[in-house]
């Protein structure tokens, strides 16, 4: 049997949310070579310099912070010399992808894997190994979404990129806007953490748990919006304390800070802060709808038929409402809003899970399609 070696570029370690969107994307491959025996080479992106082997000299960089005149010169010199040299971890696979996510934000040319990534791997390589991006995203903030690429940094970056990949996705309008502007029609297709719950569906029951997923502000960053911490924690206050009335209600968390801050709301309510993929979709299938501040948490449950309404402070509103699914600025909702919003919603959980799973259904039909024909599987 032929081993096919994929490298990954991701994020581990960090966010949930990453996991699902990588194993969405492992899911199609392992479908689309299911005849051979795979090999998956992860590599964390913000640990570029991870992508080469212990025995690489580009890791004796690490020493250049010990001398006490030119350092950075130094650097920049081993850097180049050393990166040149290949023996990557990717340098041996058959397929690179990049696994979703933001690609398009402000001065995007200035991440940490822009050049040890993209540039010195992806850029020596892409001639000779086919090179993905699927469900690429934006983030910008939501009062200033751009309709071109405005930083002719930013601009060469993303054209870089675009060129080297064989085969972009995008799960956002925005995303697809602004491709187009860079002369590259790709497909939207919505984000592939929509798939890493496919094979499983949520019961349809009034008697399920509302999951409330909450960060502090709405979302990672104000990005100088004026967005004010305290009337959305105020308003989300309000909202558990009328949905209570009614139906059971427990927290959904990602990280420590959500699990502390639910002591901060409500600290009665029972609180699910699972640490795996599979972990996940347990603590979740028994819930019948939720508000979310992580655009994953609404993405991933959707793959389960549960809807929910998803609330943000930037452009990664746009990859939830690509699949349907209520969503807000944070400044532009208040807690009668989201109330009564939810309760029309819990009155057609049966037809909206219909209508969720049969576009995941769609979705894994798009990838494993796009995929086949950018290898010429077809």
């Amino acid at each position: 049997m032929t081993v096919k070696k994929i490298g990954l570029i991701t994020t581990l370690n960090s966010n949930i949310g990453d996991d699902f969107i990588r194993e969405g994307i492992c899911r199609i491959l392992d479908e689309i070579f299911k005849n051979k025996s795979i090999e998956f080479v992860s590599v964390n992106k913000h640990k570029p310099y991870t992508a080469y082997p212990a025995w690489h000299p580009i890791h004796l960089m690490g020493f250049t912070g010990r001398l006490h005149f030119g350092r950075q010169f130094v650097r920049r010199t081993a850097d180049s010399l050393f990166s040149a040299m290949g023996f990557s971890r990717f340098d041996s696979c058959d397929l690179i992808v990049q696994c979703g996510a933001p690609v398009f934000w402000p001065n995007c040319h200035l991440n940490e894997w822009a050049k040890p990534l993209w540039k010195d791997i992806i850029g020596r390589l892409h001639e000779r190994i086919p090179v993905f991006n699927l469900a690429a995203g934006s983030c910008y903030p939501w009062e200033r979404q751009p309709s071109k690429i405005d930083t002719p940094e930013d601009e060469k970056y993303l054209r870089a990129i675009l060129g080297y990949c064989r085969l972009t996705t995008v799960r956002d309008r925005l995303s697809h806007d602004l491709c187009a502007t860079l002369s590259h029609d790709v497909p939207l297709i919505p984000c592939s953490a929509l798939l890493v719950g496919r094979g499983r569906k949520a019961p349809v029951t009034q008697s399920g748990y509302i999951l409330i997923n909450y960060m502090a502000g709405g979302g990672h960053y104000a990005w100088n919006q004026e967005i004010d911490n305290r009337a959305w924690e105020k308003t989300v206050k309000s909202l558990i304390a009328r949905l209570s009335k009614r139906h059971k209600l427990a927290f959904l968390c990602h990280d420590e800070q959500e699990f502390c801050l639910t002591k901060k709301l409500a600290p009665e309510l029972p609180v699910f802060f699972p640490k795996s993929s599979r972990e996940y979709l347990q603590c979740v299938s028994g819930a019948m709808f939720a508000v979310c501040n992580r655009m994953h948490a609404s993405v991933a449950m959707a793959g389960l038929g549960i809807p929910s309404i998803a609330i943000c402070t930037d452009t990664r509103l746009l990859m939830v409402s690509q699949i349907g699914l209520a969503t807000h600025y944070v400044k532009d909702v208040t807690a009668d809003g989201i109330e009564d919003e939810a309760e029309n919603g819990l009155k057609s959980l049966r037809s909206e899970q219909d209508r969720l799973l049969a576009l995941q259904s769609r979705t894994w039909e798009r990838y494993t399609s796009a995929v086949k024909e950018a290898l010429c599987l077809l």
